[in-house]
C-alpha cells in the first residue's frame, strides 16, 4: 500500500473518531449522566443530600437597636442602629417523606435547627448582648386591631396591660437569645376578662408561640427550632422529565394558594422548593422558587456571567418588585387603597401579623419610606439578594437570600403607649440565609468540567491531526499523479572523425541503433 493511502486512511479514521466521540457519543452520554444524577430518585446520592444537607447553611441575624425610644413615644423620627451579625449554623432538612411513583412526586415537611456560632458572629457580640427593641406582642396586637377592628383598640390595650403586667413602653430591653429563641412571657393565668379573652384568642392558633404550662412565650424563631413544620410540600422528582425536578405541585394538599385576592396569578404555585433546580440552564431563563415563608413565588433574573471557586457561573438577582405598578403582582395588594409601593410586600394575609417585608435597609424601596427613619444605609453589595448557578449541572454554588421585616407605627389615640407616636415604617430585623460550597464539593463539580476539557482536547486534536494527515495524503497523491504524466526524450548526436565537427544525423524512429562509429568496407 502506497504511503499516501496509509496517511489518508489514518487521517480519515482520526477525523471520523474525533467527530464521533466529540460530537455524537460523548455529549449525549454526559447529558444522560447529568440527568440521572440530577433527579430525586429514592436512594440516589443527590436525594440523600437534598433530604439531609450534610453541611449547615449560614444564617445571620441583624437586629435594629432603637436608640431613641423615649423621643419616639413623644413623636420624634425613629433612630436605629444595626447590631450584628448574630451567626447561626442552620441545618435545613426534609422529614416525613412520601413518594408517589405514578405521579413522580415526593412530599415532605421542612425541619430547621439552629446553633449559635460565636466565632463567626460580629466582634464582641453574644446571644446576651442587650438591645432596645419593640415588644412584638404589643406592637403586633395593636397594629392588627387597628387594621381589622379599630373600635376594639381600647379593649386590646386593657388585655395587654393584664397579660404583660402594665408595660411602661412599647420598647423593651432584651437580648437576641430572648428575642429569637426563648421568648417574652405572656401570662395567661390572669383572671380578668380582658386578659382571659386575649389568651383565648391566642389559643385558637398557637403554632407560632412557645407553650409554658398555661402561659405562652413569643419568640421570632423559637417555635420553629428543631420542630418539623406543619406545612406539607409536594414536588416533582424529575425521573420522567428532568426539567421538572423540584417543581412544586401542591402546598398543604392544594394546587394553589388561597392567600391573596382571586384576581391575578399570585396564588399560583410556580417554581421549585428553592433547594433544587434543573440542569441545563440558559442565560435568559428566570430562576423561580416558591417560598412558604412569604406565601409567594419569586423570580431571580440573569444579571451577568460570574465565577465561583474557578467554576464559571451565571449570577441571578431578585427583588420584591412593585405591586403598585406591576400588573403581574398587583394581586398581592390587600386593597387598591392600601397597596404598598416599590420594594415592599405586605405579609398580613400570609403570616396573620402586620409585618412588611423588604430587602435589608430598605434597599430598592421608595425613598419616602427610607426618609421616615434614620440609621439605614442601603447598598447593593451588602443587601442585594442573589444566587450563582453552574448552568450545565444546575448547581447553586453561592447564594445570599436576604429579607428584612418591618412594621408600620403611627399614633393610636386609644392606646396610651402610642398616643403620640410618629408615622413611620419601623425596621425590626433582617436575616441572611446563605451558602458558599466548600472546596470538597466544588472539586466534584470541577471533575465534570475536567472530563469535558479532556474530551474536548482529544476531539480537536484528533480532528486537527486527521485533517493534517488527510492534507499530507492529498499532497503525496497529487505529486504521484504529476510524475506519472511526464515524457522523457533522448537527443541523439554523432561526432565526425574527419573535421572534428559535429554532424547531425537524420533519425528514423524505426532504424535507431546503438552504433557509435561509421562502418567502412574492406578493399
Amino acid at each position: 500500500m502506497k504511503l499516501f493511502m496509509k496517511l489518508g486512511i489514518a487521517g480519515g479514521a482520526m477525523f471520523a473518531f474525533g467527530i464521533l466521540i466529540g460530537f455524537i457519543i460523548f455529549p449525549p452520554f454526559l447529558k444522560s449522566q447529568v440527568k440521572k444524577q440530577s433527579s430525586l430518585k429514592a436512594g440516589s446520592e443527590l436525594r440523600e443530600m437534598w433530604t439531609t444537607l450534610p453541611f449547615p447553611l449560614d444564617f445571620k441575624v441583624y437586629l435594629f437597636n432603637v436608640t431613641n425610644p423615649e423621643e419616639i413615644a413623644a413623636g420624634a423620627k425613629p433612630i436605629v442602629k444595626e447590631v450584628g451579625p448574630f451567626f447561626y449554623d442552620e441545618y435545613k432538612n426534609k422529614v416525613n417523606l412520601v413518594d408517589d411513583e405514578e405521579d413522580d412526586t415526593v412530599e415532605f415537611s421542612f425541619q430547621k435547627t439552629w446553633y449559635f456560632n460565636q466565632a463567626k458572629s460580629g466582634p464582641g457580640l453574644t446571644e446576651y448582648t442587650e438591645i432596645i427593641f419593640p415588644h412584638m406582642l404589643i406592637l403586633g396586637a395593636v397594629m392588627t386591631t387597628l387594621r381589622t377592628q379599630p373600635t376594639m383598640v381600647g379593649a386590646v390595650g386593657k388585655a395587654l396591660d393584664s397579660v404583660l403586667h402594665k408595660p411602661e413602653s412599647v420598647f423593651m430591653k432584651t437580648t437576641p437569645r430572648e428575642l429569637l429563641w426563648e421568648g417574652m412571657l405572656i401570662d395567661c393565668t390572669v383572671k380578668d376578662g380582658a386578659g382571659k379573652a386575649l389568651c383565648k384568642e391566642l389559643r385558637k392558633d398557637d403554632s407560632g408561640l412557645l407553650k409554658e404550662g398555661e402561659n405562652y412565650r413569643i419568640a421570632l424563631f423559637g417555635h420553629q427550632n428543631g420542630t418539623a413544620s406543619r406545612d406539607r410540600i409536594k414536588v416533582k422528582r424529575g425521573l420522567k422529565q428532568i426539567l421538572d425536578v423540584g417543581v412544586v405541585q401542591t402546598f398543604n394538599n392544594k394546587t394553589k394558594l388561597d392567600t391573596w385576592v382571586e384576581k391575578g396569578n399570585c396564588n399560583t404555585l410556580n417554581g421549585t422548593d428553592s433547594t433544587i433546580f434543573h440542569p441545563f440552564l440558559y442565560d435568559n431563563e428566570d430562576i423561580v422558587s416558591f417560598s412558604s415563608d412569604i406565601c409567594r413565588s419569586v423570580s431571580a433574573r440573569f444579571q451577568q456571567k460570574s465565577s465561583v471557586g474557578g467554576i464559571k457561573t451565571n449570577r441571578y438577582t431578585a427583588s420584591l418588585g412593585d405591586m403598585s405598578k406591576d400588573p403581574e403582582i398587583k394581586c398581592l395588594c390587600p386593597t387598591e387603597d392600601t397597596c404598598l409601593k416599590k420594594g415592599l410586600m405586605d405579609l398580613f394575609n400570609c403570616v396573620k401579623a402586620p409585618i412588611v417585608a423588604s430587602l435589608p435597609h430598605l434597599y430598592q424601596v421608595e425613598k419616602e419610606y427610607l426618609s421616615q427613619v434614620d440609621g439605614l444605609h442601603p447598598n447593593e453589595h451588602e443587601h442585594e439578594l442573589f444566587i450563582e448557578f453552574e448552568p450545565f449541572t444546575g448547581s447553586p454554588l453561592s447564594a445570599r437570600n436576604r429579607l428584612q421585616f418591618n412594621m408600620f407605627i403611627q399614633n393610636v389615640t386609644k392606646f396610651k403607649l402610642m398616643k403620640t407616636f410618629p408615622s413611620a415604617l419601623m425596621p425590626l430585623f433582617w436575616i441572611e440565609e446563605g451558602i458558599l460550597l466548600g472546596d470538597d464539593i466544588l472539586s466534584q463539580i470541577k471533575m465534570v468540567f475536567t472530563l469535558m476539557s479532556v474530551v474536548s482536547g482529544m476531539k480537536w486534536t484528533m480532528i486537527t491531526l486527521g485533517l493534517g494527515l488527510g492534507g499530507a495524503a492529498g499532497g503525496l497523491f497529487y505529486k504521484a499523479q504529476q510524475n506519472s504524466q511526464k515524457l522523457d526524450i533522448t537527443k541523439i548526436v554523432t561526432k565526425s572523425s574527419q573535421n572534428g565537427g559535429e554532424k547531425q544525423w537524420p533519425v528514423n524512429i524505426s532504424t535507431v541503433q546503438g552504433a557509435t562509429a561509421q562502418p567502412h568496407l574492406d578493399s
